[in-house]
């Protein structure tokens, strides 16, 4: 059974990322056509022909086998970590395979990039095998990177604190691993692992990595992945009921791949809920493997996921982001039945704030855009500007959520934050306003000429 190793604790003279750069340039060699190339495994994940990092990819395998196989990855639906599982699981048997032939060991495995490692002073930049040398030498080198360093606040795992798999934050709460949908290769809700660390790495990173139909490009994304996959038996062996989804839709579900043969090869969620039993198995350094498969009543007996949200503020228009920072202002819904004051958000029947989720709906764009930083409330005379940090929003596949296509309706994404100790917080300084709630947005970095964001509505939700 494989380890695999946070890339940072590799021992001098390790060879993994020697072996795996090796590997690399050897399956870019092959032709887009074989299901073991470089190409190929990352259109599996997406593929535009139109963008610039896809230039020279032809010829490309036919359209019926594309349909099957190419831009399958799974966003904003509970079936984002078992399809990322099953992918990294082939492609590294097809890493390892061609590493062997390489008279590599037999026992490579993937690392994974811990980024979050605040024990670490280096955790949030990228190794230095992926950006020295800085040119096409390196197989684990890519142009078009906007940052190898990633800011502390796009890492944070306070997704780990979700405790119900499923969730939308309107019918029910927040979910850690997306909410209950059929095939969903973009658009929808994104749940609180994806949204944060996921998303933000990929959009800080930028260049490829920035965009879902290129992201598999860039030979980080394989680390990045492997972080998150283990975050997800992270959050399983966390006491409080936290377990994987029981319906057969999820358990069931089918997804197609190819083995390193280049023969078709699938799995369902079910397979590879437990990592010792995926494929030849592996499991990730420091983390125990639970029970994950373990589903019964007294798992859930403290945990309660049933809270009715009301919507209680809402713009009354979309609203269009920018280079500079927008300002929405959300009045409070005037109906009888739903209408909450927004000052009342304690629940008295527990030792908690009430649960209050801001959400970002049908939002549609083009390009990449940059991450977006959301303030509550923010004084206009200056001050602590943290003290109102709501949280961020990436916006990681935008366009593609806002194209029509056979997977997607083209509405776009829906991204959600959790700002109930946030309100709790606020209500008592002399700024806080009773029938309105003021939303600051402001772009991370500069906002590319090509990339645009509207967003529908800004709604908050409310226990």
């Amino acid at each position: 059974m494989k380890e695999r190793k946070n890339v940072y604790l590799l021992p001098a003279g390790d060879t993994t990322l020697a072996w795996y750069s090796k590997a690399v340039v050897e399956m870019k060699k092959r032709p887009t056509t074989d299901p073991t190339s470089w190409n190929y495994q990352a259109a599996m994940h997406g593929f535009n022909a139109s963008l610039s990092f896809w230039r020279g990819a032809a010829p490309l395998p036919s359209q019926t086998e594309q349909n099957q196989y190419w831009n399958q990855c799974q966003h904003g639906s509970w079936f984002f970590l078992p399809w990322h599982r099953m992918y990294l699981a082939y492609f590294e048997q097809i890493v390892a395979a061609t590493i062997v032939k390489l008279g590599g060991p037999a026992d490579w495995a993937l690392p994974y990039w811990n980024y979050s490692d605040t024990s670490n002073p280096n955790a949030r930049t990228i190794p230095p095998a992926f950006t020295n040398p800085n040119n096409a030498t390196n197989g684990l080198w890519i142009t078009g990177r906007v940052s190898d360093t990633i800011p502390p606040r796009y890492v944070t795992l306070g997704a780990l604190n979700t405790i119900p798999y499923t969730g939308d934050g309107r019918t029910s709460p927040l979910g850690f691993g997306g909410p209950e949908t059929g095939f969903s290769h973009s658009g929808g809700t994104h749940g609180q692992l994806e949204s944060l660390p996921h998303d933000m790495v990929h959009v800080a990173i930028g260049g490829a990595m920035g965009d879902p139909r290129t992201a598999a490009l860039d030979p980080i994304f394989w680390l990045h992945h492997a972080n998150i996959d283990r975050l997800w038996q992270v959050w399983l062996n966390m006491a409080g009921g936290r377990i994987n989804p029981n319906k057969s839709s999820w358990l069931d579900y089918n997804f197609y791949f190819h083995n390193a043969a280049g023969q078709s090869a699938q799995f369902t969620s079910k397979q590879v809920e437990d990592t010792r039993q995926v494929l030849s198995g592996y499991t990730y350094q420091g983390v125990p493997v639970g029970g994950p498969t373990l589903r019964t009543a007294n798992a859930l007996q403290n945990a309660d996921f049933s809270t009715p949200l009301e919507i209680t503020a809402a713009t009354n228009q979309g609203v269009t982001l920018g280079s500079a920072k927008t300002v929405a202002h959300l009045g409070l819904n005037a109906s009888p039945q739903k209408a909450v004051n927004l000052a009342a958000t304690t629940n008295s029947a527990v030792s908690k704030p009430a649960l209050t989720i801001l959400h970002f709906e049908n939002v549609t764009g083009k390009g990449v855009p940059p991450i977006y930083d959301v303030y509550l409330n923010e004084p206009q005379n200056g001050g602590d500007k943290e003290s109102y940090y709501a949280g961020s929003v990436s916006f990681f596949g935008v366009e593609e959520a806002s194209t029509p296509s056979v997977h997607q309706s083209g509405s776009g994404q829906h991204y959600a934050l959790d700002i109930s100790d946030l309100v709790n917080k606020l209500r008592s300084s002399p700024n806080w306003k009773d029938q309105q709630l003021d939303v600051s947005i402001e772009p991370s970095r500069a906002v590319d000429a090509d990339a645009s964001v509207n967003i529908g509505r800004i709604s908050v939700y409310s226990e």
